[in-house]
């Protein structure tokens, strides 16, 4: 089994705007990258680095490591929920 590569600022940066699939439960859903931050003070490999991703309101994911996928590529990320609104529910992953 191939390991997975550290995930860095620069795989979301210039995707702020883009849309990542997640499956959940055999269903396909849409979260949206609102921002992506650079994050000053950590020595992890990557660099640190906080996103922001806006999903549909129904259904809320459960905070876990998710397969988020763009243009073929696949990214496990912990997301957590941190709100919701009649725009949909917004999610935060923080890399320290």
């Amino acid at each position: 089994m191939e390991s997975p590569r550290d995930i860095g600022f620069g795989d979301f940066s210039g995707r702020v705007g883009s849309s990542f699939a997640v499956e959940n439960d055999g269903q396909r859903l849409a979260l949206l990258l609102e921002s992506a931050q650079a994050l000053p003070g950590s020595a992890r490999p990557g660099g640190a680095f906080r996103l922001e991703f806006l999903g549909p309101v129904d259904p809320i994911l459960p905070q876990a490591t998710y397969p988020l996928t763009i243009d073929g590529e696949r990214y496990d990320v912990f997301i957590v929920p941190i709100g919701r609104d009649q725009k949909g529910t917004r999610y935060d992953a923080v890399f320290f």
